[in-house]
């Protein structure tokens, strides 16, 4: 079962330990705004996005990622609004804001790998979204969720100089996140689930975020694991193109190939369609 009182505790620990949960930067309240006129629309949020290089820049990368597949060519930050569809583009954005407001130059190197990480999950989920017209999640879900799964681990690099350095000391696939969780005495699912809430993202999202380790899911709602195991996919795709470390999959292949209703052999089928059009 899910104990919200003892994740609780678990915050004002972390916290009362000098951890920091960025602000909800200016942008997102602006957007949030938006959200709430009815007459808003690609225009208007081109506008607001424009004003900021970064972040138009990066919606313009992910709409001319393979992802998107685009046989037009968008010129406009208007269009690549109206092609990716202001929620995913909202996600974009967030994403974005996020790596502004995580930021810290000493970590440099750190940071990077980790925001190439997350950037490579939330295409790898909405690809694998695509390929398998899973219901029940939908576009701006999956993406959001693949930038902010591990939010949390950066917050604690910023904390914990060991928790960076553990982080740097591998090379590629998966590091020991359990483990320098324990050795630092932080948890950064929980991290993660705070900092989503703080920024007022969706209650969904926030909640996956906490669980995306948990290969139990007791007492998780249904639309939540639908996420995770989609997260945990993405994942697993992106550790095989790597050739990377791959240590969770087997405790969640099993739920991939249900969630998907496959059997191991078309499973297999599955990654490599979409490992292919990755390419």
């Amino acid at each position: 079962m899910i104990d919200t009182d003892k994740d609780e505790r678990v915050v004002e620990a972390i916290l009362a330990g000098g951890v920091k949960i960025p602000p909800m930067p200016t942008v997102m309240v602006e957007l949030a705004a938006l959200d709430r006129d009815e007459d808003a629309g690609p225009r208007q949020y081109a506008t607001l996005i424009g004003r900021d290089p970064g972040l138009a820049g990066a919606v313009f990368r992910v709409v001319g990622s393979p992802v998107f597949g685009l046989r037009v060519k968008v010129d406009s930050l208007e269009k690549a609004i109206t092609v990716l569809g202001i929620r995913t583009a909202r996600a974009v954005v967030q994403g974005e804001a996020l790596r502004g407001a995580l930021n810290d130059p000493a970590l440099e190197k750190v940071m990077a790998g980790l925001w190439q990480r997350a950037n490579a999950v939330a295409e790898m989920a909405v690809a694998a979204l695509k390929a398998t017209r899973l219901r029940g999640v939908s576009q701006d879900q999956a993406f959001l969720l693949g930038i902010f799964h591990d939010c949390g681990v950066a917050l604690a690099c910023r904390r914990y100089p060991a928790y960076a350095q553990g982080l740097a000391a591998v090379d590629a696939g998966c590091p020991d996140l359990d483990g320098l969780d324990r050795a630092c005495q932080t948890n950064h699912t929980v991290l993660g689930q705070t900092v989503a809430r703080n920024w007022q993202l969706p209650a969904d999202i926030a909640l996956a975020i906490r669980h995306h380790h948990d290969t139990r899911l007791a007492g998780v709602p249904e639309p939540v694991v639908r996420l995770v195991v989609l997260l945990q996919f993405a994942m697993h795709l992106c550790n095989r193109r790597q050739a990377a470390d791959d240590g969770e999959w087997p405790a969640w292949q099993a739920r991939v190939a249900e969630l998907f209703d496959r059997d191991a052999a078309r499973l297999a089928e599955l990654e490599a369609e979409i490992l292919a059009g990755q390419a």
